[in-house]
């Protein structure tokens, strides 16, 4: 007689579940994939096309995350056991509400609940049902899946009807005022993120309205980006980093002093700040 965790992952590859159950396996046991500490400050969201979406509670940590990120995605495909992630997005200031954000858009349909209950599945969805239950041979098991089943296709029908619409990027559903699914606006953020900071790591003293000009962001984006930069480059400094344009840029960040202006008794009088600081 098999096992039940043998019958559950005989089904699940014959049934051709076998990536997005690895997908979730990801994000179920990030705790036990990168440890404690982090899992405190970083939680793992969804994966998406092999990439690994994660909310971070704040830009240091996004920062941190980011230098370890080989070595994360190593851990986490040794976990699962084959290549299935290929890159991870850090996304500062999702952190909180991460868990819930999906559960929060649901809610807003009116009464979901109720309409979950009452909806009419199309012939189509019955039949993919039923086709697949039919390899299930363990009663409890067949049972558990079908209920899985009808609420998925249950919830996508009821999503439609509330003229939800598929995610500019990719396949998921996203309510009507969105253009993005949250995945897909989390990556869009982090990539403008790290293309205003790598533009702040050649003009150190670049102001926003100056920025704007080449690259559309909000105020707040400039400033969420001039943060993390910053905070980066600090730490760096206060580990003993005296490297001369990195203690110079961190002057231009803090100031918006230009190049020029930045001489050799303002370097020595930040060296001596960071010294006092330890």
């Amino acid at each position: 007689m098999q096992k039940m965790k043998d019958i559950v992952s005989n089904t699940i590859r014959n049934l051709g579940l076998q990536k997005p159950y690895n997908d979730q396996s990801v994000i179920i046991h990030w705790s036990e994939i990168v440890g404690d500490d982090i899992a405190a400050n970083a939680y793992a969201r969804s994966v998406q096309q092999g990439t690994l979406m994660v909310s971070v509670n704040s830009s240091v940590w996004s920062h941190h995350l980011s230098m370890m990120k080989e070595s994360i995605i190593d851990k986490i495909n040794q976990f699962i056991g084959y290549k299935l992630i290929f890159d991870i997005r850090f996304q500062a200031g999702y952190f909180s509400n991460s868990q819930n954000e999906e559960d929060t858009a649901i809610n807003t349909i009116p009464n979901i609940k109720y309409q979950l209950s009452k909806v009419k599945l199309d012939e189509y969805d019955v039949q993919t049902m039923q086709e697949t239950s039919n390899r299930i041979s363990d009663k409890y098991l067949k049972q558990k899946i079908l209920r899985i089943m009808r609420k998925d296709f249950a919830l996508k029908k009821i999503k439609k009807q509330h003229n939800w619409h598929q995610c500019a990027s990719c396949t998921v559903l996203c309510p009507p005022e969105e253009i993005y699914c949250t995945a897909c606006t989390l990556n869009k953020k982090q990539k403008l993120l790290y293309t205003i900071i790598n533009t702040l790591k050649e003009i150190p003293w670049i102001r926003y309205a100056e920025l704007y000009e080449h690259i559309t962001c909000t105020e707040e984006e400039f400033q969420q980006a001039k943060y993390t930069l910053t905070a980066f480059i600090s730490r760096d400094i206060q580990e003993g980093d005296n490297d001369k344009f990195k203690i110079m840029s961190f002057i231009m960040l803090t100031t918006g002093a230009k190049i020029e202006a930045v001489n050799d008794a303002i370097i020595n009088k930040t060296l001596e700040k960071f010294r006092r600081k330890k």
